[in-house]
């Protein structure tokens, strides 16, 4: 039997168009309720297109549009035969009794339209699918692309008249007048919208300022890594980006990978040095955790408290040999003390080596081995870690093999336990251990390792290191000291030492010396900003997030903010404190009035009724974010995009040429801003050639990474506070807390430098006339 073909009809419905053609020839009011439902293309019969283009034509000019003027129009086109005729077109009036339905009939042809153009959608995305000649991310944004364009009405639209756009132009510029001349989403800041109009559809707008206004740190600044326990300086971590590192989320530590890798060139640097001993050379605008919240170091003087590392629990997998380990303490001491117990151990050490390396060449006569290095005529074989490098350094220049640092707890003790016995002294009167090393940097490494097991030391900057009172009794309860177990003893059944609580305490700055310019970089870790450095706590929207508080708040324009580097939570921290007029330190100390907590009531009333729609996700694509933005804007509409940053957003497909890829990701944002047509503001990172320059006031050319920033922003925005660099320069200015906002590039109107005051403690921008009475 043989099988038939049936070719399916795409779905249409001829009565409903006729419905909607007879309608509009018998009343001109029922033209003006179907031209903002139907398009020419959304008809299925051709000569239906032709006639309904027709009267459209006549009703833009302004004239009478029945029988007879539509058909002496297609007549005059030449069209008149393809539309069926004068019979046809008589037929369509007759087609109707009342012209009461248009809209209903309307909305008909216009859902067949729809499910048309879903079919057309569809075999495009089948047709994508086999052929698979491109990367599937770019693949799934296309489809996505033509569903969205679906449900957004603008179907084919590639070029369009001029008379169109200008009837579209004014009439939003009619709606902009009605409303005070802000044609754009309002930023809230007066004279911004006075020169810009509000932020217009379309728009890319980037704002932009040094990270932090300038926070980095020198070459060889010592990070941990938390997953080995390996030390690298930050110029490694920067050439590596592997690194897992320590930050300070509240009053705990954990781990964080960074987002951002800067390389910040020759700098001015400072060196820091703590009354414990810490030291880390940074630039000045460096910010340190005190107990008022993060400060730069050009705001900081000595006796200043800072927060820096209670305890550092990161401990490797390396499980050397037990010889070995206690080798490599005696051999970084130097020398034996007179206690005969240790003599005995470190022979016992040497003899242990030495059997396992006899016993290797004896494996290796029986060809099961390759032999080990033949041993010079000292006994400690050569073999033994760190033994070469120990063996060829003066003392004073001695450093710990890299080794040690990755040691199992266990074994970590262990190798302390034996480093202590032959450097440690017991001073009985203070209770404290006094521990003299061959070199300061050994000081200084052993101090960082005591740290791991919580136990705080002194280090005066030579070759001493105390510990005292309760974490001398902690050293001696967690790894002891070989050749002191009555001490030992005691320390066990004595009362549990007090220790810090939480995993920060504060630290005391005993000098900052200026030490020359060096080479310095930063790191960006989301979320919490900041990362351990040298056993001290460093740290890494403010503008933006104003703006999005007053489009949404004031305005009710939805807006969606795509926060690369800050968490959700924090986010929302920062818009109370900024709406009810709070310090934002006070808030995440805890440290609240009954007033705080009313204005933060207020605020929160006002918030949740926002239209703001937050999403932290990291490691973002621009295909990720278009998706999400086109996702959001069907579902609740959207009036503004927010992108903080746009240097951490990832590109689809990985470059080798990382300026490339920042240029794709601009066009790419770019084309969003026209797609959804609204504006989008992306923060920006500067390079620091911003402050190279004498007044360190940024420019185009200082937009980090790529030129195609400057090319394809319509509006380029760049933020500065003198109080931030020269804080004297901007008292004597009357200055302070003033932010100089630079217009410096608006493709559609003027450029110019704004001010605005700026309210640390609450992270709120205010118009500067309102300075002195912000609101609440």
């Amino acid at each position: 039997m043989g099988v038939v073909s049936v070719e399916r009809v795409p779905p249409q419905n001829l009565e409903a168009e006729m419905g909607v053609l007879g309608s509009m020839l018998l009343d001109r009011d029922a033209i003006a309720q179907v031209v903002e439902i139907l398009r020419p293309e959304d008809f299925y019969r051709e000569a239906h297109r032709i006639i309904y283009a027709a009267i459209l034509d006549l009703f833009e000019r302004g004239e009478p549009v029945d029988l007879i003027t539509v058909t002496d129009r297609l007549r005059d086109q030449g069209k008149l035969d393809d539309a069926g005729g004068p019979s046809y077109i008589a037929a369509l009036l007759n087609s109707v009794p009342t012209a009461a339905n248009a809209e209903y009939y309307a909305r008909i042809v216009l859902q067949k339209s729809i499910l048309r153009s879903l079919i057309r959608a569809g075999t495009q995305i089948a047709h994508l699918g086999f052929e698979g000649d491109e990367d599937v991310e770019i693949l799934v944004d296309r489809a996505e692309k033509l569903v969205f364009e679906i449900g957004r009405r603008r179907l084919g639209r590639d070029f369009a008249p001029i008379r169109d756009l200008i009837k579209e132009t004014m009439e939003r510029l009619d709606a902009g007048f009605e409303r005070g001349m802000i044609t754009g989403v309002p930023t809230g800041f007066t004279d911004l919208d006075e020169l810009t109009g509000g932020l217009q559809p379309g728009d890319l707008i980037i704002v932009a300022a040094r990270p932090a206004m300038g926070k980095c740190l020198k070459y060889d600044a010592r990070i941990v890594d938390a997953r080995t326990g390996a030390l690298y300086t930050i110029e490694e971590v920067v050439q590596r980006r592997d690194v897992v590192l320590l930050t300070l989320d509240g009053l705990y530590l954990r781990e964080a990978c960074p987002a951002a890798f800067v390389d910040d060139g020759s700098r001015p640097v400072w060196r820091v040095r703590t009354a414990l001993g810490r030291q880390v050379e940074v630039t000045l605008t460096h910010p340190f955790l005190t107990p008022d919240g993060w400060k730069p170091l050009g705001e900081l003087r000595p006796g200043t408290f800072i927060a820096a590392p209670a305890r550092l629990p990161v401990f490797g997998t390396l499980d050397l040999p037990e010889y070995e380990v206690k080798l490599i303490a005696y051999l970084a001491a130097g020398s034996l003390p007179t206690d005969p117990q240790v003599s005995r151990d470190f022979l016992d050490a040497v003899s242990c080596a030495a059997a396992i390396r006899n016993a290797a060449r004896v494996l290796t006569a029986a060809g099961a081995r390759v032999p080990l290095p033949e041993v010079p005529s000292l006994e400690i074989p050569e073999e033994i870690t760190g033994w070469a490098e120990l063996r060829h350094t003066p003392p004073v220049l001695r450093r710990l093999p890299p080794e040690v640092f990755r040691l199992t707890r266990p074994k970590l003790c262990l190798f302390l336990s034996r480093l202590l016995a032959c450097t440690a002294t017991w001073e009985e009167e203070s209770a404290s251990i006094r521990v003299r090393l061959p070199s300061a940097a050994m000081a200084g490494e052993v101090q960082h390792l005591l740290l791991r097991l919580g136990v705080v030391s002194t280090w005066d900057g030579q070759q001493e290191l105390v510990v005292r009172g309760a974490h001398a009794q902690h050293l001696l309860r967690t790894c002891g000291v070989l050749g002191w177990e009555k001490r030992r003893e005691w320390a066990r059944y004595a009362p549990e030492p007090l220790l810090e609580e939480s995993d920060i305490l504060w630290d005391v700055i005993e000098r900052i010396d200026y030490i020359g310019e060096h080479q310095v970089y930063d790191l960006t870790v989301p979320e919490t900003h900041n990362f351990i450095a040298n056993d001290l706590l460093v740290h890494n929207t403010t503008f933006c997030l104003n703006i999005a508080q007053n489009a949404a708040v004031r305005h009710r324009v939805p807006v969606a903010i795509f926060s690369i580097e800050t968490s959700a939570e924090q986010l929302v921290q920062r818009m109370l404190c900024a709406e009810a007029g709070v310090d934002s330190q006070r808030l995440r100390r805890g440290y609240l009035s009954e007033a705080d907590w009313r204005k933060l009531t207020r605020a929160m009333g006002g918030l949740v009724e926002a239209p703001i729609f937050i999403d932290d996700s990291s490691n973002l694509s621009v295909i990720e974010i278009r998706a999400k933005a086109r996702k959001l804007k069907a579902e609740h509409g959207l009036g503004l995009i927010i992108v903080d940053y746009i240097q951490l957003i990832q590109s689809y497909k990985r470059n080798e040429n990382r300026t490339q890829e920042l240029s794709e990701i601009a066009r790419g944002i770019k084309s969003l801003a026209k797609e959804l047509y609204l504006p989008v503001i992306a923060i920006s990172q500067l390079s620091r050639a911003a402050e190279a320059t004498g007044s360190k006031i940024p420019m185009l050319s200082h937009l980090r990474e790529s030129g195609e920033l400057e090319q394809v922003a319509d509006v380029v925005i760049f933020l500065y506070r003198e109080d931030y660099y020269d804080p004297e320069r901007a008292r004597r200015e009357g200055k302070e807390n003033v932010a100089l906002v630079r217009v410096a590039k608006h493709r559609n109107g003027p450029t110019d430098d704004l001010e605005l005051f700026f309210h640390k403690e609450y992270g709120r921008f205010d118009n500067l006339e309102k300075r002195r009475t912000p609101s609440p």
